[in-house]
């Protein structure tokens, strides 16, 4: 697996012919790309990110290997889902959890979408998102496939492996083949307090974003139900929608958000009594509480030589702090806080879109200790080596047809599927961000794909 410092990663954009990026900004400019469902925005971005295909095969392999690690680190302090949710002290919730799945299971690490800020080339994992809510993958396909097809001619440019397909054949893998040979997915719609399936705003809306999902699932051999979770039926015994038979349910949402819970009932019992299956697991979730991140260093002694150095060379410092910490720990966390207050930053374990997200050179020296050692009696949160990101020119259009450049930093996030790259997630500062607010879409960023140029 690649390591440290082979593994770079650079915006290749202004090494192509000027001719060529000329034709591609004109050619998306008149054309109608806005295609990022429920990810709207006021601009959207007129080029891909451009990355030699060997490097970003490189990146991915070093992505799965974080995950790897990470995995490695919650199984050293719990070996079932429930043992683990004690551990980060989770106390939400896990309507859909089954607590006694062992932490060994392949299918904790099916589907992730890591978060990598990338500094002098070198990628660093800031955040893992290893669960099913992963949005944005239609219309992410769209538009790679909208700029591949508009690349000029002469300059060749391939895109990512697709992750509709890699997620197809991964669902596919995971359903069980009974007696009769049918194996049977359900793609539900589900009404719910936030994700997705709010952004949308109600269920035809969310019935057409899943079409591309259902349909891929049909291309590989799954007969597959479309239905809303409202419908399901049976529990311990098995899963029915109408007279047909679920064996694994296509669940792009974590079970805390969905509305239904006479729904979530049903199918938590059936979870539970192992006669139905998550496409993935609801105890994936709980490793994408960025204290793993800070289990990671504090297990830097116990790693492989080959793993330490992987994490110290793509996983910045990061340590935690919340209730059920020894006095003594605390102590030297904050004392190590108080010093290093300019390179670091805090958000919540459990946080996501950039909320309770702080930098410590935003804060006034005297009242940073007090802000972490405040918010840290209700919460847990972890401070992190700030990274300062590089940035790349990028082109935009607004809404209104105005077209602005900016010199941007971006976040690039591999989608992987059973540890193999399919696909991007690109995000951007958008020409309006303000400098150093983090790279997110609730912050204003812009989502964006990339493509791939062969060879060295």
């Amino acid at each position: 697996m690649a390591s440290g410092p082979d593994v770079t990663l650079c915006d290749l954009w202004s090494r192509l012919p000027g001719r060529a990026r000329s034709e591609l900004l004109d050619r998306a400019a008149e054309a109608d790309w806005w295609v990022l469902d429920a990810l709207p925005g006021r601009w959207e971005a007129l080029r891909p990110l451009v990355f030699a295909a060997a490097d970003y095969q490189r990146f991915g392999e070093l992505a799965a290997g974080v995950l790897r690690c990470a995995l490695l680190a919650c199984r050293r302090r719990a070996g079932t889902a429930g043992e683990l949710c004690r551990a980060l002290d989770d106390h939400r919730e896990p309507r859909l959890l089954d607590p006694a799945q062992r932490l060994s299971d392949p299918a904790l690490l099916r589907m992730a979408r890591p978060d990598a800020l990338v500094a002098g080339g070198r990628p660093w994992f800031v955040e893992l998102n290893v669960g099913p809510n992963i949005y944005g993958v239609p219309g992410l396909e769209r538009r790679s496939a909208a700029f591949a097809r508009d690349w000029p001619d002469g300059t060749p440019a391939e895109e990512p492996p697709s992750t509709l397909c890699a997620r197809a054949l991964a669902l596919a893998g995971a359903v069980p083949v009974p007696d009769g040979g049918h194996r049977r997915v359900l793609v539900p719609t589900w009404r719910a307090t936030s994700g997705i399936a709010a952004k949308l705003g109600d269920a035809g809306a969310l019935r057409r974003y899943l079409r591309p999902a259902a349909q891929a699932a049909e291309a590989v051999g799954l007969e597959v139900t479309v239905a809303d979770l409202s419908e399901v039926r049976g529990g311990a015994d098995g899963l029915w929608v109408g007279g047909d038979r679920v064996n694994v349910v296509f669940n792009q949402f974590a079970g805390s958000v969905v509305a239904d819970t006479a729904a979530l009932g049903v199918l938590g019992e059936a979870v539970r009594a192992r006669s139905v299956r998550l496409f993935v697991p609801e105890a994936a979730c709980l490793l994408s509480a960025k204290r793993v991140l800070a289990w990671m260093h504090e297990d830097l002694d116990l790693y492989t030589p080959s793993d330490r150095a992987l994490v110290l060379g793509h996983v910045p410092w990061t340590a935690w702090l919340g209730p059920g910490q020894t006095a003594e720990r605390r102590r030297h966390v904050l004392a190590r806080a108080a010093r290093e207050r300019t390179g670091l930053v805090v958000k919540p374990s459990r946080g996501h879109g950039g909320t309770g997200f702080v930098a410590g050179v935003e804060v006034a020296a005297g009242d940073w200790v007090d802000l972490l050692a405040r918010r840290s009696r209700e919460e847990t949160l972890v401070l992190q080596r700030r990274i300062v990101p590089d940035t790349t020119w990028m082109h935009f259009r607004s809404v209104d047809g105005a077209r602005e450049t900016a010199r941007v930093p971006f976040v690039v996030s591999p989608f992987l599927l059973n540890g193999r790259t399919a696909g991007a997630y690109i995000r951007h500062a958008s020409p309006e961000t303000a400098p150093g607010a983090p790279v997110n879409t609730a912050a204003g960023a812009v989502s964006n794909t990339v493509l791939l140029l062969p060879g060295p």
